[in-house]
């Protein structure tokens, strides 16, 4: 039990600490020109919650050589989600309802499976998906939650792919830390988004990653 324990506490630090709101992404001028390197812009936004506590976003960014409507058929094509997501193992639709959809998860972390159900609601369609926990379904989480957005790159140069994620595992994380190792993985999901769209749906990830 104390080991699976550590393992969901790393998973909450891999996948992101922070409080993932649903708004549209925006991107500066002085980020686009770090994106259009082939950089991935992290940032964090700091803000309050009712109750008066402050949180902290870790938002990440990327442009992608491809229309949204490329990139969003990729992000929605859950079920081949295995085989370039970082971690995940198995993924599949169990339910779709129009542009919601509920997916089963099941990702390794610290050589343990972790299993938990996603309601992911594609609200605007090419533009933004949102995504919670189902309660209905066992999960091996309390609670995450989190956000996609597709923005048009200047001069219709493609997509700039915006995504953050937060998500509890039941134990108390300090948020400092959580902000320090979620950044290069939340940079890695986006990576790798980047690199299956760009390859027309072909790329793969290195097999145990």
């Amino acid at each position: 039990m104390k080991a699976r324990l550590i393992g969901l506490a790393t998973l909450g630090i891999w996948l992101g600490t922070c409080l993932a709101r649903p708004a549209r992404a925006e991107y500066t001028v002085q980020e686009w020109e770090v994106m259009k390197t082939g950089e991935v812009v992290a940032t964090e936004v700091f803000s309050t919650k009712p109750d008066g506590s402050k949180t902290t976003d870790v938002v990440v960014k990327a442009w992608i050589k491809a229309p949204r409507e490329e990139v969003w058929a990729v992000m929605r094509d859950y079920n081949r989600f295995a085989e370039f997501f970082p971690r995940v193992r198995e993924c599949r639709t169990f339910k779709q309802e129009g542009e919601s959809y509920w997916v089963r998860y099941h990702t390794e972390v610290l050589g343990m499976m972790v299993v938990y159900h996603l309601q992911l609601v594609g609200v605007e369609k090419f533009r933004r998906i949102v995504f919670s926990l189902d309660p209905n379904q066992p999960n091996d989480v309390d609670d995450t939650r989190g956000f996609w957005v597709f923005d048009d790159a200047p001069d219709g140069q493609g997509t700039v792919l915006t995504y953050s994620i937060f998500i509890d595992p039941g134990l108390p994380i300090p948020d400092w830390l959580g902000r320090k190792i979620s950044k290069p993985n939340l940079v890695q999901v986006v990576k790798n988004v980047r690199s299956r769209v760009e390859s027309g749906g072909t790329w793969k990830k290195p097999p145990g990653s």
